[in-house]
C-alpha cells in the first residue's frame, strides 16, 4: 500500500512538472508569435519592396521661395539607389511674396542613398545630396545692405523697384525613412544638414536712397530681410522634406 501511494505521488509530481513545462513552452510560443506579428506589422507599414519611384515634394510649395518639385529614384542593388529632383517656381504659386513681381525659380537636386537593413526593401537611409537653386524676382519698395558700402558710409539702400537674383548651391547629408500608405503610395520623411554657398545680386535699381549709419534713419529702415542682403556668403544649411512617393516597380 505504501509503495502504491508513493508511486501515485511520484506520478502526480511528474504530471504537474510536465504540465508546468508545457505551460512555459506555450507562453514562450505565444511571445514568439507576438514578436513575429509585430515585425510583420512594422514591415507592412514601413518596408516596401520597390525598384523605382517618382516623388512630389509636399513642403516646397510653402517655403520662402515656393516651387513645385518632382523627382525620380532608381535602385542599383539592395543597399544603393540614385536619383534626384527638379523644381520650378513662378508667380502665382501660394505664398509668393506680395511685394514682388516676375518671380521665377529653378532648382536641381541629385542624390545618392544608402539603405540600412537587408533585402530589397526601402527602410531607413542615409544620403548625400547636391543642390543648385537660382531664383529671380522684381522687388518693390524694399531695402538691402549693399556690398559696396562706400568705405562704410552706406548702411542701407532703399529703392522703389529692383531686380533681385539669388544663386544658392551646396551639399547635404540626409537621413530619412519611408512609410507605406498603400501598395503604390509611400511617404518619405527626410532631414538634412550641410553647407551652402549663396550669392545675392541686385540690378536695375530705381530711385535708390542711400542711408548712412544713422540711428534714426536705420530705425526707420530696419525691416530689411537678412537673407536678401547683397553679396556672397556661406553658412549652414538645414533641410526638412516630406515627399509623396508613387511606386513604379
Amino acid at each position: 500500500m505504501r509503495i502504491t501511494t508513493t508511486a501515485l505521488v511520484i506520478i502526480l509530481c511528474c504530471f504537474q512538472n510536465l504540465q508546468a513545462q508545457t505551460t512555459r513552452e506555450e507562453k514562450k510560443a505565444i511571445r514568439v508569435e507576438k514578436r513575429i506579428k509585430k515585425i510583420e506589422r512594422r514591415d507592412s507599414i514601413s518596408r516596401v519592396p520597390v525598384k523605382s519611384y517618382v516623388s512630389l515634394s509636399l513642403v516646397s510649395p510653402i517655403t520662402p521661395f515656393p516651387r513645385i518639385n518632382v523627382g525620380y529614384t532608381r535602385s542599383l542593388n539592395s543597399h544603393w539607389s540614385v536619383g534626384g529632383s527638379v523644381g520650378i517656381g513662378f508667380q502665382g504659386l501660394p505664398y509668393t511674396n506680395e511685394d514682388s513681381n516676375n518671380y521665377s525659380l529653378y532648382e536641381i537636386r541629385p542624390e545618392v542613398l544608402y539603405f540600412i537593413g537587408k533585402g530589397e526593401k526601402y527602410t531607413n537611409y542615409i544620403g548625400l545630396e547636391l543642390f543648385y537653386i537660382n531664383s529671380k524676382e522684381t522687388l518693390l519698395f524694399d531695402t538691402f545692405n549693399p556690398v559696396n558700402d562706400a568705405n562704410g558710409t552706406v548702411e542701407l539702400i532703399a529703392f522703389d523697384r529692383a531686380d533681385y537674383q539669388r544663386v544658392k548651391n551646396g551639399v547635404l547629408v540626409n537621413f530619412g525613412e519611408y512609410t507605406r500608405l498603400s501598395n503604390k503610395l509611400m511617404l518619405r520623411v527626410n532631414f538634412g544638414l550641410g553647407i551652402r554657398f549663396k550669392d545675392n545680386r541686385y540690378s536695375n535699381i530705381e530711385n535708390p536712397s542711400f542711408r548712412g549709419f544713422d540711428f534714426e534713419d536705420n530705425f526707420l529702415f530696419n525691416d530689411t530681410n537678412p537673407r536678401r542682403d547683397e553679396g556672397f556668403s556661406t553658412g549652414v544649411e538645414f533641410n526638412m522634406d516630406f515627399r509623396l512617393i508613387y511606386k513604379l516597380d
